[in-house]
């Protein structure tokens, strides 16, 4: 199922259930129903009663405390695929860890920025009477999430109230998530540590510490970025690195002119109806056109390159820096000199047309916040899909590749060749025809 914006609901009554042990949990019965727009998330095949429905019997104890527990994760720590079995993702971001046996569906939360992705599969744990049915993902307002999720612990916090129920583990947590989010620096420094899969609430007062220096020597704006990719156990070598290579592109002398020349033309893509890549794809387009680049343009070394970004090579060789090395995750830098002009910290690849992509992800971050250092990473944030989806836009224009195509079924061979033609990995047309739905790609 495609991806598609929505808003999750929560919809439950509680029950009395006299045979189940724990005052919370008796106190929070409730069958529950979980509504993602017009989908069931909840729905599922009773092996028992051999029969559909749509609601879970289930205490909402568990889930509340779940939630409040990974309350900063589920908000803000974006998943980082290489790192995800090390730091344990899917415990605070699935539902399916909530514990304490309770049937819960597979749902699955992954914060992009403004955005959290929220993606739900079909299946049944062991002992468990109820198959879940569907499958699917859709994009949710963080803030509308981070509400409805408010609103959900908030009301069995009152349920215990209600119930006699006081000081329980749910009650007291909540308390203090409350407290941290009506303030500004201790709402920044939860998100930051959220970022590394940690317990903002549960530092060694070395961690605090250390956490707390890390902020002082880095810019504000490569926060969020620098301790999603971070290890935490070589952080301060990277923290050096990372300074070392800002010093660098701080150092720069030179003056893009051409470049700084368009930047007033470019229309804002600040509109909260425009989704990320969305938001590339059109800043790709103003780019060309300023530029004055034709379609059928190649960029497939960096003498095109300067070419049609109207820019001397030597002086295009001179801000990039390509022999140095990045710590895993990161694969580029780009920042400003005193001319306002960017410089670039690229990792170095084995192939020309994919340094030339991770060149123009650069481009697209520089051109979005001018001169104010930025992370290129292979992290799902709205961020990085954003430049990537500017990156493959300016070098293979979907206008382009749909002329090329020569029919709605295109083989793998097919996708090669326009690659080839375009000076592109064939990556990026793959992808370009699939998120631009220009073709059906078989694999003969």
């Amino acid at each position: 199922m495609e991806t598609y914006m929505s808003h999750l609901f929560f919809d439950y009554e509680w029950n009395h259930q006299e045979d189940v042990r724990g005052d919370e949990l008796k106190a929070t019965w409730a069958s529950l129903r979980i509504m993602l727009g017009d989908e069931c998330l909840s729905k599922g095949y009773d092996l028992a009663a051999r029969t559909v429905r749509t609601h879970i019997y289930v205490p909402l104890y568990p889930l509340a405390e779940w939630i409040v527990w990974n309350w900063w994760s589920i908000l803000f720590e974006p998943e980082v695929p290489w790192l995800r079995e090390q730091r344990g993702y899917s415990k605070r971001h699935n539902f399916r860890c909530v514990g304490d046996g309770i049937v819960i569906p597979d749902i699955e939360f992954f914060p992009l920025g403004e955005y959290v992705q929220v993606c739900w599969s079909p299946g049944h744990q062991p002992f468990q009477q109820i198959e879940f049915l569907g499958g699917g993902q859709a994009l949710l307002p963080r803030d509308e999430l981070s509400q409805t999720l408010y609103d959900f612990v908030k009301s069995v916090c009152d349920r215990l109230d209600q119930e006699g129920l006081s000081d329980t583990w749910l009650q007291q947590s909540w308390s203090i998530v409350c407290k941290s989010m009506e303030d500004p620096e201790e709402t920044a420094f939860c998100r930051i540590v959220a970022k590394q899969g940690k317990d903002p609430y549960a530092l060694s007062a070395y961690d605090e510490t250390l956490f707390i220096q890390m902020g002082d020597r880095l810019p504000e704006v490569i926060w969020d970025d620098f301790f999603l990719l971070s290890d935490w156990n070589a952080v301060n070598a990277q923290v050096e690195e990372f300074q070392k290579n800002l010093e660098w592109i701080g150092s720069r002398s030179g003056e893009w002119k051409s470049l700084k020349r368009i930047q007033p033309s470019l229309s804002s893509l600040s509109s909260v109806h425009k989704l990320p890549w969305n938001q590339g794809y059109e800043l790709a387009g103003q780019v060309r056109k300023a530029f004055d680049i034709p379609l059928n343009a190649s960029f497939s070394s960096y003498e095109a390159v300067a070419d049609g970004l109207d820019i001397s090579f030597e002086y295009l060789k001179e801000s990039i820096k390509d022999d140095v090395s990045l710590f895993a995750g990161m694969d580029a830098m780009v920042g400003g000199n005193h001319n306002a002009s960017p410089a670039f910290i690229l990792k170095k690849k084995r192939r020309s047309e994919n340094q030339i992509f991770l060149f123009f992800r650069a481009i697209c971050d520089h051109l979005l916040f001018p001169c104010a250092p930025s992370i290129i990473s292979g992290v799902n944030t709205e961020r990085q899909k954003r430049n990537r989806a500017f990156a493959a836009e300016f070098l293979a224009p979907a206008d382009t590749i749909r002329q090329q195509l020569s029919r709605r079924d295109v083989a793998l061979d097919e996708v090669d060749e326009i690659a080839c033609s375009m000076g592109v990995s064939s990556y990026v047309i793959h992808h370009q025809i699939w998120n631009h739905e220009l073709a059906v790609i078989s694999p003969e």
